[in-house]
């Protein structure tokens, strides 16, 4: 069964994210990264940059960020042809504006989007605020589908923060992204738990683990 395999690697890396996300796309049950820098990851970033835009619609840095980001998916052509031109003292927010009111479909419904991001932001706290985009709103569907499957994982834990700091501090969107932004989250996972998956980890991290099969698939 799944449970029976034990995938052995070097090092975390580009190779073992990679093998995860491989078998993640392949449709077989993977236990997913034994460690996860939930901070690092570019679904949470995406998540973040979300937020800080429902709060500071001035910065157009964390704007442009989002834009391009699977939550909105603008790409380049659609900045460019929105933003360019605009006079150096005109914000990217303003110049969205001045497309969707000329007759931009794709500025037209991302002003709408950002809109609706900034009404709840005023009204809610953390958990309620990404619980509505990664649900109702589609955010973990679109992230997975560029991202791919382990990108579920780290979305997961950052619910689970927003969570867990609403339950000790006032539900304040800001005060969750500044707290989240000055913390380093490295969660360490359990794949002992029982669940009928394959494990995927370092050798120093198996550190007496057996497996009926084991692969080693990094020796070089």
């Amino acid at each position: 069964s799944p449970g029976d395999i034990l995938i052995l690697v070097r090092k975390r890396g580009g190779f073992y994210e990679s093998l995860i996300r491989a078998l993640k796309d392949t449709g077989l049950p993977v236990a997913g990264a034994d460690r996860l820098k939930v901070t690092e990851h570019i679904a949470v970033r995406d998540l973040v940059a979300a937020g800080r835009a429902a709060l500071l619609p001035a910065d157009d840095l964390t704007l442009a960020a989002l834009l391009k980001s699977p939550l909105v998916g603008l790409d380049d052509d659609d900045l460019m042809r929105i933003a360019a031109e605009r006079p150096e003292d005109r914000s990217l927010d303003h110049a969205l504006a001045l497309a969707a009111e000329a007759g931009d479909i794709r500025a037209a419904r991302t002003v709408a989007l950002l809109a609706e991001w900034r009404q709840r932001a005023r009204r809610g706290g953390p958990f309620a605020f990404y619980a509505h985009l990664i649900g109702p709103g589609g955010g973990r569907r679109r992230l997975v589908a560029r991202l791919g499957a382990e990108a579920g994982d780290a979305i997961d834990e950052f619910m689970a923060a927003a969570l867990g700091h609403e339950r000790r501090q006032a539900p304040s969107l800001a005060g969750f992204l500044i707290a989240f932004g000055e913390a380093e989250r490295e969660v360490k996972r359990d794949l002992e738990d029982g669940h009928d998956e394959i494990r995927v980890m370092t050798v120093h991290g198996a550190k007496g683990l057996e497996a009926p099969v084991v692969i080693l698939a990094d020796r070089c």
